[in-house]
């Protein structure tokens, strides 16, 4: 019997009916990504609140997550009330795009998404899991500029993308005044090539772009040390 939800140390993600399960590209976002301590986060496309809830037990910001998909805002809206932190996270059923042009007067420390990153792909006959994956409903534009009318003046942009994808963001989001400060690559074993990258923007052009590597398993499949360090404060065990 499938179970319905996921138990992290701290808190319970649901996520039986959510667009996409609790998955490791969502960790290491939240965990890797550099956050304010308090101030205000926004997460686009929260599907199970995963990202919102690391990022919660790491800070004292306030959080809002949105999404388009109404059974994963439903289970986002339970994990966040039951957490220890329901004071300070809130789930909204909301485009990205409609959030900017109802003329919200909030700004935002950072902004950070799991995105749908598949273009002109094969898709599944599964809507949900296409409705996760491919960008029908969020261009990168869109994105970028729903960005640009949220994001406070000292504000960064944190997303993972699939490496192909992300040299397309990198070069779009120069349109729209976000500049690269940081990458992260996400190797999934330590003779891989990397095959996510996390990307960090700010709003000033960066004299000098930070570079790191993270791998996920040792060659044996084994997790690595450097993942179990990152994630011991999350995961109950990992196996």
């Amino acid at each position: 019997m499938a179970v319905d939800y996921f138990q992290f140390k701290q808190f319970i993600v649901h996520h039986a009916y959510s667009t996409m399960k609790v998955g490791t590209d969502a960790v290491l976002l939240a965990t890797l990504s550099d956050i304010p301590e308090t101030g205000k986060i926004l997460e686009v496309g929260t599907g199970t609140g995963v990202i919102s809830l690391i990022l919660a037990q790491r800070s004292k910001t306030q959080i809002t997550a949105i999404d388009i998909h109404q059974a994963s805002v439903w289970e986002a809206r339970a994990s966040f009330k039951e957490s220890p932190w329901s004071d300070r996270l809130k789930a909204l059923m909301i485009s990205f795009q409609l959030y900017a042009a109802q003329g919200n007067p909030v700004r935002y420390d950072l902004i950070i998404s799991n995105p749908p990153f598949f273009e002109n792909d094969l898709k599944s006959p599964d809507e949900n899991r296409n409705l996760a994956r491919h960008n029908d409903n969020l261009s990168y534009r869109d994105f970028l500029l729903a960005s640009r009318y949220f994001i406070s003046e000292s504000g960064k942009l944190f997303l993972i993308l699939p490496v192909s994808e992300a040299k397309i963001f990198i070069e779009e989001a120069k349109n729209y005044g976000f500049y690269l400060q940081k990458i992260i690559e996400i190797k999934p074993k330590p003779e891989k090539e990397a095959n996510r990258l996390i990307l960090s923007f700010g709003n000033q052009v960066s004299t000098e772009i930070q570079n790191e590597s993270i791998c996920i398993r040792n060659n044996d499949n084994s997790y690595s040390e450097t993942y179990k360090k990152l994630t011991e404060d999350f995961y109950v065990s990992l196996k």
